[in-house]
């Protein structure tokens, strides 16, 4: 008897991935390959999801005149039609290999199945590779076999910044990465501020990896609103039909908060800020706004629906549900505030100028993630409060009569603009060799 331990996924996710047909043959030559995973379509266009980083990204390239194609990334449901960009898949594949290497693992050994596994996963991305024989490949926290696999072949592997970038977290700090082997790790990463690039060049460049700071893709279309932006110009009249008198207090949620902080054991929110919501419904507009793993995760989703209906209502739970689809960048025009456990859209907020409440007792100095939002924390636009309704109901009024804040992102989109101009330039003479 064994068990097929794949990350996090469940046996349900093992046995729909397993019913995915693998379709990475179908792979045709591109200029951008696209790695991306359900967990990151935040957004459904014209009925399919999109994943709105990396998708807006690869839009960004097609409007250059590049071929972009898109691979899912094991084991995610939303594939071929369901999905922008038609993402190709190789689910099948990542299973049988999870499958052969415990059994290789019963008769050989745990290093040796391990090895086994690496050198297939590696192979199958060097196949994948050269099937689309793409420029550059794009993708957020690409795995170390694709890696492997783009530096063996030459074709350099991007990780696009989706989340909070500090030196605690196990993907992105020194202290994590600096023995990692370079051949194992991206050729560069695309940042979305200068506090993100100062945490990865503490190792990176050392390594001789590139650390770009692009902006974010997705939040600079909307900023700059191009006219022939068909997406941007689609969906703006939706969020202006939002006419709220009283301040608007947006709370951003997490998933998986069950399993990692006992301070909130119902998975979705702590008991002192559901209090001043009930309290409060009547003063202030609040606008909850799920992740999207709790949007696209049939479980999370089953788990914070049950919560919010239990302690909302059912209507407002729906509407909550149904605007946490609208793109973050429109949500934050309308919002006077922003509360949250630890959120990442404590950077995103700031950009707007958005002043935030962080719940989490353990991001300040000297505690566990005192490196979170310590820029957005040093210029006071975030700040970390305690645990009990009154307090926060305090800081709520305290920080509305202060207004906005100074803006902290640079919306001119001009750094984006140059790596774009140079990938399409290297596509451009690389089809010309």
């Amino acid at each position: 008897m064994f068990t097929i331990k794949m990350r996090n996924e469940s046996l349900r996710d093992i046995i729909c991935g397993f019913l995915i047909k693998d379709t990475w043959k179908s792979l045709t030559s591109c200029d951008i390959l696209l790695y991306r995973h359900d967990n990151n379509c935040g957004y459904v266009y014209n009925g399919k999801a999109y994943a709105h980083l990396v998708d807006s990204l690869g839009d960004l390239l097609i409007n250059h005149s590049l071929k972009v194609k898109s691979v899912a990334r094991p084991l995610s449901i939303l594939t071929g039609e369901r999905a922008y960009n038609c993402p190709v898949s190789f689910h099948q594949h990542y299973i049988i290999f999870a499958v052969m290497q415990q059994f290789i693992k019963i008769f050989k050994g745990t290093q040796n199945s391990l090895e086994w596994e690496k050198q297939q996963r590696v192979t199958l991305w060097s196949s994948i590779l050269k099937k689309a024989n793409p420029g550059i490949v794009i993708s957020i926290q690409p795995d170390d076999f694709l890696c492997q696999a783009g530096n063996g072949l030459g074709i350099p592997v991007y990780d696009l910044q989706h989340g909070v970038i500090s030196d605690v977290h196990p993907w992105y700090g020194a202290k994590y990465r600096i023995d990692t082997p370079t051949e194992m790790l991206p050729t560069g990463f695309l940042c979305w501020d200068d506090h993100s690039v100062a945490t990865l060049s503490k190792w990176a460049v050392q390594k001789g990896i590139r650390v770009v700071r692009i902006g974010n893709p997705w939040f600079l279309r909307f900023m700059i609103a191009n006219q022939n932006d068909i997406l941007v110009q689609d969906i703006i009249p939706a969020s202006e039909s939002w006419d709220e008198v009283r301040p608007s207090i947006l709370v951003s949620l997490q998933w998986g908060l069950m399993d990692i902080y006992e301070d909130v054991p119902n998975g979705v929110m702590i008991e002192s800020l559901e209090n001043v919501i009930l309290e409060t419904y009547d003063q202030y507009n609040w606008v909850l706004r799920l992740h999207p793993v709790q949007l696209r995760d049939e479980n999370e989703l089953e788990l914070a629906k049950s919560y919010l209906i239990s302690t909302f209502g059912a209507e407002i739970t729906n509407k909550w549900i149904n605007d946490s689809f609208l793109p973050l960048p429109l949500v934050l025009r309308k919002v006077d505030l922003h509360i949250t456990y630890d959120s990442s859209i404590v950077i995103e907020a700031a950009w707007g100028g958005i002043r935030s409440g962080i719940l989490n007792p353990r991001i300040k100095d000297a505690d566990s993630f005192e490196s979170y939002y310590v820029h957005e924390r040093s210029l006071g636009i975030a700040e970390v409060i305690p645990q009990d309704s009154d307090l926060i109901k305090q800081w709520i009024i305290h920080t509305l009569a202060k207004g906005r804040a100074e803006p902290t992102m640079d919306t001119s989109g001009e750094e984006l603009d140059a790596f774009i101009n140079e990938i399409v330039e290297m596509c451009k003479n690389r089809n010309h060799e």
